[in-house]
């Protein structure tokens, strides 16, 4: 048996949450794949790091070829015709048209259908084109939570059948101590000088940037803190940058744009409170990321993470700045409610695990009775 996984994802140097997944999903697949079964990494460049570190029977195979835009469709596609494999999974959101039978591929979420004002038209329309063609196509589609899955079956009910729940995991990195010197050398490289929110993910409307921007300036009425907002722009960044620049406290709001993945456990583990408002998610891994860290969180009710944080965190109207600006105050103030919500946070994390995720993983693509 041979199994192709699409590894590009997963081999970009600044890597967010869905090369993240990629990473540690093909990681995990080295463990809970028989040696029996030969896998081929397809990747636009040649693998690097650990990702390049390759069992027996598993081999990258580079499609550089031109052109170089629409890799999926152009290179992919015509790999797929002249070589396919028994098996292709796709953990992103895009697969070549001419594909195996037995195709699988992870489905995030449907954002750009459900907050459309967040993408560009070329993006939704080529995200709801994709996610309607894999749901009528594909052998098998896996989603990180039963919210995602009750989205698609909502855009096709008979697909409902053919889709699998596999939550993600966490870096146990979050978990790890941290020593005082190391913390202070952090906080000094990004400029961290009081207690500090922290928010991690895209500057842009679906992260609700703005709205917290705005519950900042009334924590800031209680409490002296700088808020971190670690993410590179997204689409409509443009109006973020105006509330950025009239913002009252603009001097205690740092960013620092994308950060080094051996950074982040430090800023999380040293922040007072993770704010995680976002309008939309399939997931939400930096939630359990906080979790792990020991730090609070405040994030959204409805979506994906009332499903993932469940009663380990504070969930909060994502319209309302004063909803939000309370949740953080009462973690701040309130000791028995911050020390509760911790401990629930580091009990439930340890529900999930991406030894787990690639296990359930390796048994849908190793699946033959369909």
């Amino acid at each position: 048996m041979r199994i192709g996984i699409d590894a590009s994802r997963a081999n970009r140097a600044k890597k967010t949450g869905v090369e993240w997944y990629a990473w540690h999903i093909i990681q995990g697949l080295k463990e809970h794949l028989p040696a029996s079964v030969e896998v081929v990494l397809y990747t636009d460049e040649p693998l690097s790091g650990p990702l390049a570190e390759l069992p027996e029977q598993w081999s990258e195979k580079v499609l550089g070829w031109p052109p170089k835009r629409l890799w999926t469709q152009v290179r992919m596609s015509i790999e797929m015709l002249m070589n396919p494999p028994d098996v292709l999974f796709i953990p992103a959101h895009v697969f070549p048209f001419i594909h195996p039978k037995k195709t699988v591929m992870m489905i995030h979420d449907i954002a750009s259908v459900r907050f459309p004002e967040a993408y560009s038209f070329f993006e939704r329309w080529y995200s709801l084109c994709m996610s309607r063609r894999a749901l009528k196509k594909l052998w098998k589609i896996i989603t990180p939570s039963t919210f995602t899955k009750q989205e698609l079956a909502a855009l096709l009910p008979q697909s409902q059948s053919r889709i699998s729940v596999i939550h993600h995991g966490f870096d146990e990195a979050y978990e790890q101590k941290i020593s005082w010197q190391r913390r202070e050398k952090i906080m000094k490289k990004y400029n961290i000088t009081k207690p500090f929110l922290l928010s991690v993910g895209r500057l842009e409307a679906k992260k609700n940037t703005r709205t917290i921007l705005h519950a900042f300036t009334q924590v800031k009425k209680e409490y002296d803190l700088q808020l971190v907002l670690v993410g590179k722009p997204g689409y409509g960044y443009t109006q973020v940058q105006k509330t950025l620049a009239r913002h009252k406290h603009r001097g205690d709001i740092i960013q620092p744009g994308w950060v080094a993945q051996d950074d982040m456990p430090i800023l999380m583990a040293g922040a007072s409170v993770f704010v995680f408002p976002s309008f939309y998610e399939g997931f939400g891994i930096p939630v359990l990321e906080a979790m792990a860290a020991g730090t609070p969180v405040v994030t959204s009710k409805g979506t994906s993470l009332e499903e993932v944080a469940g009663d380990a965190a504070l969930h909060v109207d994502p319209q309302s700045p004063k909803a939000i600006a309370n949740a953080i105050c009462t973690l701040i103030e309130n000791d028995a409610q911050r020390k509760r919500i911790t401990k629930k946070g580091k009990e439930r994390v340890h529900s999930f695990s991406w030894n787990k995720c690639a296990r359930l993983t390796a048994e849908v693509l190793l699946d033959s009775k369909m």
